[in-house]
């Protein structure tokens, strides 16, 4: 007995088994880029993010390549929801019209906060800004001068605030 065989002109379409197969082999491949992501994103808010910067003693300093960069705020205690004067001076670098600092939380985002620091002579640059206070209870914040030019272009330093 001869069977019938569609023709080359009339072609079968598809099964909804072999659908079946197709997706489930479309999410096999996409799962692990989906995932992937996440990974690093969990793996970035488990790591430990620490102080760096104890400005509530002082004024806290690091190098950018050749450039010594001083961060101080004022007043101290540092307090969050308080108008604060952030003052970054330059030693070694080039004078520039104005600088940006900005602040942020390392581990929860809280808003674009910009901070124009305005030169004001001999390498020293200011502008006032307020630190939001988080909902979380957490206390660490990152300050981080933008220093076009330089390599790295900018520093971040890591510092506690109070409530």
């Amino acid at each position: 007995m001869m069977r019938n065989l569609p023709s080359p002109s009339h072609p079968v379409p598809p099964s909804p088994a072999h659908w079946l197969k197709r997706l489930q082999l479309l999410v096999f491949m996409l799962l692990p880029l989906m995932y992937y992501p996440q990974t690093i994103q969990a793996a970035d808010l488990n790591s430990p993010v620490i102080q760096d910067c104890d400005i509530n003693k002082g004024p806290c300093s690091k190098k950018v390549g050749t450039v010594q960069v001083v961060l101080d705020i004022d007043p101290r205690p540092v307090k969050a929801m308080k108008e604060l004067t952030f003052t970054v001076t330059l030693t070694g670098a080039k004078e520039y019209e104005s600088l940006r600092l900005k602040l942020k939380m390392p581990d929860m985002y809280m808003g674009n906060n910009v901070v124009k620091l305005v030169r004001s002579g001999g390498g020293r640059y200011t502008g006032k800004g307020v630190v939001p206070k988080c909902h979380s209870g957490k206390r660490l914040w990152s300050a981080t001068v933008e220093l076009p030019g330089t390599t790295p272009p900018e520093t971040a330093f890591l510092f506690n605030v109070l409530y």
